[in-house]
């Protein structure tokens, strides 16, 4: 008799070692599949605190440039990034006469880097402006035009409001 079918007749007899077993098992099928999101939230995190620098780096470039501009007075701005700097590579796509497809990225010969082909830059969902001219339509329509102008947004996606006391 082999070693393993003794082990198996073994465990149909005994109820606690086959619940045992089962609690194993699954145990490691958990660990099996949460193995990887460490890594991805590891990433997550860093791309969170890569946001939010470039958000507080709007912000202030923001606020310096609108306190220059007449009747805003102080001025406070909350930036929304909805996706950071994306880069496209370049690809050689080739078809094979079977139909299949194939795509390679594009490496520069001198130091084996891949090839780039475009940088997006980071795209803004949207900006809060509160200052203290925000009272008068005046400054409300020349801030928004400003933010607009800045930061390539539309002006649905930038609000002024005046700044409370």
């Amino acid at each position: 008799m082999k070693p393993w079918s003794k082990i198996l007749q073994k465990m149909r007899s005994d109820k606690k070692l086959t619940a045992l077993a089962a609690v194993l098992l699954a145990g490691l099928v958990l660990l099996a599949f949460s193995g990887g999101s460490s890594e991805k939230t590891a990433k997550d995190a860093a791309t969170d605190t890569a946001r939010a620098r470039l958000e507080r780096s709007m912000e202030t470039r923001l606020e310096r440039l609108l306190q220059s501009v007449e009747g805003v007075g102080k001025v406070r701005v909350l930036v929304t990034v909805e996706c950071m700097e994306q880069t496209v590579y370049a690809r050689n796509e080739t078809s094979a006469e079977n139909g299949r497809q194939s795509s390679e990225i594009v490496l520069t010969d001198s130091r084996r880097t891949a090839l780039r082909e475009s940088v997006s830059a980071p795209r803004v969902r949207g900006v809060a402006v509160s200052c203290a001219g925000g009272g008068s339509a005046k400054v409300r329509q020349e801030v928004a035009s400003l933010v607009c102008a800045a930061l390539g947004v539309s002006a649905n996606r930038v609000y002024v409001s005046k700044l409370s006391n």
